[in-house]
């Protein structure tokens, strides 16, 4: 008997809940030295050529030809030649001042003598669009194979392979293990009991058929301890989902030429940190069974998790007086039998730093939720869950100045073109990705004077239709931007430091709906209201308890006793107005009064004594209030 139930396995059938499920298989997979494999395959080169990619003077990704030649990203570009004579440096993609376009300066750069052939930072500004653009490509591939894809970074990603597994598992026809055996075979009867639903959905998976236990890992399996290597059906998934995620990172490499490293586990933190475990082009997977092991085996500390790298991190280290080595075993060991004693103990030294809380990074109303976080990451049994939608809250484009590069108000405008054409295609890249309308409401120019003053300017971007259209961005920018250039007369105020434009307070529409549609619920709400409505008048009884406040639509003659609901209902009135500008308006339209409807949709005939003019004259009058009505707002 197994110790996994059938509801742990019908869970993985579910994208929204499969990640709570002891059976749950997550990946994490990561492009390796991803900016240099780009530069790598847009000139040509092959993976043994030592390939940095340059900003400036600065290198922002070492190929793993390079690294074997000492080079990191804390090396400056001229320390990293001396280390490699035949380093092939790459300097990224800029746009420079005025345009609203980037371009590559191949052959260009910091290390190059000639003159003429430098690349200034003084008037251009670096462009990472190229990655974005191969980052949208394997985006595609990810999402094109797993229904569930969360975007971590520009070159990671999380996948949840729980309805691959789940489906190769019970209906799969063709899959073959080795020598022949077919899976559906082996798996008669459990798929015969599932599909009759021949089960208590609580009780107990049968034990896997032994034959199964053939089953192949694509990838290093993490096990020390040379424990058997499928011994329950969480094995068996995690093996599953490791020939899936070799299928997918073969095509990215086919398709593409990246080569990636992947993670498996049953959590996030773990299988992130086994992606990152042995690199580059490889594939570890981490069963349950030996998820204490791979946590104390030396690499690994509680910074190393996913959101305890920074400040937050260093200051649990202090406050729980973490050892220098195995911190995530000493916590695990400390705090052995439940969270509520982590809780305690957090709860007491955050008391002590009451009085200083400028230096504490820790909610004091938050303690039980932290404990139970660092209770369960030391475990290896911390889930969360992936999120395909796109977070986003505030977009920026800024320029750290220097010398005279922005030494009056023209110059402001050539670099606030470059900033908007920046955020033009950042908001391309999200409406690509996730196939919805990006929207943003506000844009805030903010600047760092010759003296260090700071000065900003915000304010609504107004648009002429329902799309976001980078030219109302820049009007809006130039606007700001020159209304704070009235600040210029006073003194050190030019050559300026900082320029920066920031977007925010975003809509985000989604492209399969109908703006109405969004709101189509309370169609159903409302016509129930308007029944209520109806039985009031006909003596039956009403759903409303007196003396409950009451709210009205005139529009509908209807009222609500719920103010969220009214809202709701406002919101829906508010979605068919846009969508009547957009569109036309109907006859039956609560948007339209008495006067206007009679005006465009008046089925009267002409009065006899109107000649044909005077006719011609009322059908272009009306066409042309219909055409004031039916105009994009």
């Amino acid at each position: 008997m197994s110790k996994f139930t059938w509801k742990d396995l019908i869970q993985l059938g579910s994208p929204s809940k499969a990640y709570e499920s002891p059976l749950a298989c997550i990946a994490h997979i990561d492009m390796n030295a991803f900016f240099a494999q780009v530069e790598q395959i847009r000139c040509g080169l092959s993976k043994d050529d030592p390939v940095v990619c340059v900003q400036w003077n600065s290198i922002i990704a070492v190929s793993y030809a390079a690294r074997k030649y000492g080079i990191s990203r804390m090396d400056t570009i001229q320390e990293a030649l001396k280390k490699c004579d035949n380093l092939i440096p790459i300097h990224t993609a800029v746009f420079k001042k005025g345009e609203d376009f980037w371009q590559y300066h191949d052959g260009c750069g910091s290390w190059v003598q000639d003159p003429a052939k430098q690349v200034h930072v003084e008037n251009h500004k670096v462009s990472l669009e190229p990655y974005r653009r191969e980052s949208r490509k394997a985006l595609k591939i990810f999402k094109s194979t797993c229904d569930l894809v969360e975007k971590a970074s520009i070159d990671e990603v999380f996948l949840d392979l729980g309805r691959i597994c789940f489906n190769t598992l019970m209906f799969d026809e063709d899959y073959e293990l080795n020598n022949n055996l077919k899976l559906r075979d082996m798996l008669s009867t459990i798929r015969e009991v599932f599909v009759g639903g021949n089960y208590d959905i609580n009780s107990h998976l049968p034990a896997i058929p032994e034959k199964i236990k053939s089953l192949k890992f694509e990838g290093d399996v993490y096990n020390p301890e040379d424990r058997n290597l499928i011994t329950d059906w969480d094995d068996v998934i995690l093996a599953l989902g490791s020939q899936a995620t070799k299928g997918i990172r073969d095509t990215i490499k086919d398709t593409l030429g990246y080569t990636t490293s992947c993670g498996l586990s049953s959590t996030k933190n773990v299988c992130k940190l086994a992606s990152n475990y042995k690199k580059p082009d490889a594939q570890t997977i981490v069963k349950n069974e030996c998820l204490l092991d791979f946590l104390d085996c030396g690499k690994f500390e509680i910074t190393s998790f996913w959101t305890l790298g920074g400040i937050l991190g260093k200051e649990l280290i202090d406050i729980l007086n973490l050892p220098n080595k195995n911190s995530i075993k000493h916590i695990r060991e400390s705090w052995a039998d439940d969270p509520g004693q982590l809780k305690i103990y957090l709860d007491d030294k955050v008391k002590e730093s009451a009085f200083d809380r400028s230096i504490s990074n820790i909610d004091p109303l938050k303690t039980a939720d932290l404990a139970e976080k660092l209770f369960e990451l030391s475990r290896g049994q911390y889930s969360l869950p992936l999120s395909s939608r796109p977070v986003v809250k505030s977009m920026m484009s800024n320029k750290n100045l220097r010398g005279k590069s922005c030494n009056s108000i023209v110059d402001c405008i050539s670099w606030i073109e470059v900033f908007c054409a920046e955020l033009a295609s950042r908001i391309q890249d999200l409406e690509q990705e996730y196939n919805k309308i990006v929207i943003p409401r506000t844009v805030c120019v903010s600047l760092k004077t010759n003296s260090n003053e700071v000065y900003r300017k915000s304010g609504p971007i107004i648009y002429k239709s329902i799309n976001f259209q980078s030219h109302e961005l820049l009007k809006a920018g130039v606007k700001f931007v020159t209304e704070l250039d009235t600040k210029g007369k006073v003194t050190k105020y030019y050559p300026l430091r900082k320029l920066s434009i920031t977007i925010s307070n975003f809509d985000i529409l989604d492209l399969q709906k109908t703006v109405v549609d969004m709101f189509g619920n309370q169609i159903h709400t409302f016509k129930d209201t308007f029944t209520d409505k109806e039985n009031e008048g006909k003596g039956l009884d009403s759903k409303s308890d007196e003396g409950t406040p009451k709210f009205e639509c005139s529009k509908c003659q209807i009222t609500v006793s719920d103010e969220k609901a009214f809202q709701e209902h406002t919101d829906y009135h508010l979605a068919l107005k846009l969508s009547e500008g957009l569109n036309g308006a109907q006859e039956a339209s609560k948007n339209l009064s008495f006067g206007e409807k009679r005006l465009l949709f008046s089925n009267k005939r002409p009065n006899s004594q109107n000649s044909s003019a005077s006719r011609k004259k009322q059908t272009t009058s009306s066409r042309n209030i219909l055409s004031f009505f039916t105009r994009k707002e």
